[in-house]
């Protein structure tokens, strides 16, 4: 090694502990103050802490230094799953709560309590002092030189200690759960439990597989597609038995009540509960579940239409019944204890797991019913793939489909549609804030701005203008303005929809007119100047939009907030506002309806149009294109769904000001699109919602100025390791990969299934 060598890796060395450091500070809840600047300091790098976060820096200079030797060990059967579980089991074991009591339940003020408590299982205490990390260590090294050495033994070791881990993990959590007594939710147990049982299976891969390189894509896609359906049957079977045996259906906080499953009869015995609801409660629950997984499972796995179908009708019509059954006896409670609250409170999360798990095994019918078969040998698309192609160019082609499996696609849609539908009413009231507030608007948002950044290439900093439009047109149109419309104008939120929609349309054509003959840079800096220029006439504009003062009620002038939307069409009456779940499932329909629409935008001819004027303006305009006119559809389209977004906005939260509408959210907003991958429906979809959670659950981790940095940082690590975004489009992927790099230098030419191209 030479004297530059050595001198490089002390720089390197250097960095990385001055990392840790830094790591060392931003970690943790330690916060200075005005009589001590210095608390934060000394507690952050006090000993034996720093020497943790030392030792972090330390593994990664390791890992810089010998990332080529590391490198193909990361490619092996079972390390992205053992990586994965450990990843889960750390965050339970720092980040998540074990028992809700103690109030900031982490795992570390579960085992000071658990310490100073008397009569507690010796095993349980030794757990929370020093088994939990000693068994994780233990793991992590078997399964680690099992995928190193190629040792089988190990693996199956550390496999049998991850089984091991987990069912302690149960143990100590219940009993600390017996011995304090109390109503616990926490979910940090539960994490654990899910990481150690993830690093059992990929000890097993690990074990069982002769492969040297993964080919986790084509496996996920092969085990999609060997029952259609079969692995949304073995979903539905573990949430069902979680939400039958485990979780609580009925737990008013004011109450003793923690009722599961089977304590539900005796409660609701006694009242006025119809008799249909009475007898899921004592009988029918119990029936449905099993009917409902074996008609699922022998459809899935004999492949019979006929019966898939009537899985499908006996999961949805039980999803149905038990929703029903859990509006009834929730109604009920109500009316006898006001305490309980009102219709749909107090749950608990075992009637939505129960939904969620009909509903996946009715999806495994449908998607039994409906998956066409593979390729046989010697079909038309068997036959792209020539006898003459080299196994290994097969291999690799095979590797990089995903979800191309029949069914596969649909599985992950259904799960999904559960997970939207089902989750929500399990979250507390802030999660369920947070999910309307801020990840589904912005997910609006951003899912419009991927049509003008992600399709069409152009660069908008003003989108908020569009956001702050749609919200002041809802706010006229429903009479919470200065000036009022015609009392034949005056509408409910939702009837504003088409009227704002139509004039963000109108907003975005006249804004693109004179401007999109602007390219880069100069069309940024004019979209920039239009967003500011709207909310600085929201500001001043005092007789139309009441100034700074917003829809703040003002009677003196006529100003109300803006109303919640209201449905009364027969005897359909629905009013919003009573709870965040309803403005979760109304935002949910108008994303899905969006979703769908721009899904079928981007692949017709003005989709392939906007994908061309986005890699070459010129060459697009050159074989006969109006690429004015198609940049111009690109803004108006945009700035419809962001006016969609504002009439959602404005009737969700009554009050807004100008301050609502900075120049920051427009920035955040095209963050997210980046972030999560510009072109790609889900990406922009996932950036969203990933950079509008984390600031939120930073909030119980980290001192409130520390969150940007943490931000930051996830950014960063997000330009390094994925530059093409979270989710990226294909074509993007594809253009950002460094095999597809070596392929294009290569002249030979070889077959490759079908779906396999990259073409829109």
């Amino acid at each position: 090694m030479t004297t530059a060598d050595s001198r490089a890796l002390a720089k390197r060395l250097l960095a990385c502990l001055v990392g840790g450091l830094v790591l060392a500070v931003m970690w943790g809840p330690q916060e200075g103050s005005q009589n001590d600047y210095y608390f934060e300091l000394r507690t952050s790098l006090g000993f034996p802490r720093v020497l943790i976060f030392l030792g972090i820096g330390v593994v990664v200079f390791l890992a810089m230094t010998f990332w080529p030797v590391l490198r193909p060990f990361l490619s092996r059967p079972g390390v992205w799953p053992f990586l994965s579980g450990l990843l889960a089991v750390l965050a339970g074991q720092t980040l998540m709560h074990w028992y809700d009591p103690l109030g900031d339940g982490k795992f570390g003020t579960v085992a000071t309590a658990v310490s100073q408590t008397k009569g507690i299982s010796a095993l349980t205490s030794a757990y929370f002092g020093w088994l939990a990390w000693t068994e994780l260590a233990l793991v992590v090294v078997l399964c680690a030189v099992g995928i190193a050495l190629r040792l089988r033994l190990a693996a199956w070791i550390g496999g049998a200690l991850a089984v091991i881990a987990a069912v302690l993990t149960w143990y100590a959590q219940h009993s600390v759960v017996a011995k304090g007594g109390g109503i616990d939710h926490s979910l940090g147990w539960g994490a654990v439990v899910v990481g150690y049982l993830v690093i059992a299976f990929a000890a097993g891969v690990i074990a069982l597989s002769d492969a040297q390189v993964a080919t986790g894509r084509a496996f996920a896609d092969r085990l999609l597609g060997w029952r259609p359906g079969l692995p949304l049957v073995i979903a539905g079977v573990v949430l069902g038995l979680l939400a039958f045996y485990v979780g609580r259906w009925f737990a008013p906080s004011s109450t003793q009540y923690n009722t599961d499953f089977g304590g539900l009869h005796a409660v609701f015995a006694p009242t006025a509960l119809a008799s249909w609801a009475m007898a899921y409660l004592s009988w029918a629950g119990w029936v449905l579940l099993p009917v409902a997984v074996v008609l699922a499972g022998i459809a899935a796995y004999l492949r019979s239409r006929p019966l898939a179908w009537v899985a499908a009708a006996v999961g949805t019509l039980a999803a149905i019944y038990t929703l029903a059954t859990l509006y009834e006896f929730s109604k009920i409670a109500a009316r006898v204890a006001p305490t309980f609250g009102s219709t749909w409170q107090n749950l608990g999360t075992g009637g939505w797991m129960a939904c969620g798990a009909f509903l996946l095994l009715g999806g495994a019918g449908y998607v039994a019913a409906t998956a066409e078969s593979a390729p046989q040998q010697g079909s038309e698309e068997a036959a792209t793939v020539s006898p003459a192609a080299p196994a290994q160019v097969a291999d690799e082609a095979r590797s990089r489909s995903f979800l191309t499996a029949p069914g596969a696609a649909r599985s992950l849609v259904i799960a999904t549609i559960a997970f939207a539908l089902f989750y929500p009413p399990t979250a507390t009231s802030f999660w369920q804030s947070v999910l309307v507030s801020e990840i589904g608007i912005y997910v609006l948002l951003a899912v419009g701005l991927n049509v003008v950044v992600g399709w069409a290439g152009l660069l908008d900093l003003g989108f908020i203008a569009f956001f702050a439009i749609g919200s002041y047109t809802t706010a006229y149109l429903t009479n919470s303005l200065p000036i009022h419309p015609p009392s034949w104008l005056v509408l409910p939120p939702l009837a504003a929809i088409p009227f704002a929609v139509v004039i963000c349309l109108i907003a975005g054509v006249l804004l693109g007119a004179p401007t999109l003959r602007l390219r880069g840079d100069y069309l940024a800096i004019v979209t920039l100047g239009f967003g500011e220029i709207i909310r600085i006439i929201a500001n001043n504009a005092d007789a139309i939009t009441n100034g700074s003062r917003g829809t703040a009620v003002d009677p003196s002038r006529g100003v109300n907030n803006v109303p919640h939307p209201s449905i009364h069409i027969g005897p359909l009456h629905i009013t919003w506002g009573l709870n965040q779940l309803q403005y979760w499932y109304l935002l949910l329909v108008l994303v899905v309806i969006v979703v769908v629409l721009f899904r079928r935008l981007e692949n017709s001819r003005l989709g392939r149009a906007w994908a061309a004027i986005r890699e070459d303006e010129v060459a697009a305009q050159a074989t006969g294109m109006n690429t004015f006119r198609v940049k111009l559809l690109a803004f108006a389209i945009g700035a419809s769904t962001s006016g969609l977004a504002g009439v959602f906005f404005g009737s969700y939260i009554g009050f807004f000001t100008p301050d609502n509408f900075v120049l920051n959210n427009s920035i955040l907003v095209v963050a997210y699109v980046v972030f999560g991958g510009m072109g790609s429906l889900p990406g922009a979809m996932a950036g969203a919602a990933l950079l509008t959670w984390l600031p939120e659950f930073l909030k119980n981790q980290v001192p409130a100025p520390d969150r940007q940095m943490w931000i930051g940082a996830v950014v960063l690590l997000m330009m390094i390791f994925r530059p093409a975004g979270l989710l990226p489009a294909r074509r993007r992927r594809i253009e950002l990969s460094a095999d597809h790099l070596e392929e294009a230098s290569s002249a030979e030419t070889i077959a490759v299934p079908s779906h396999v191209g990259g073409a829109v």
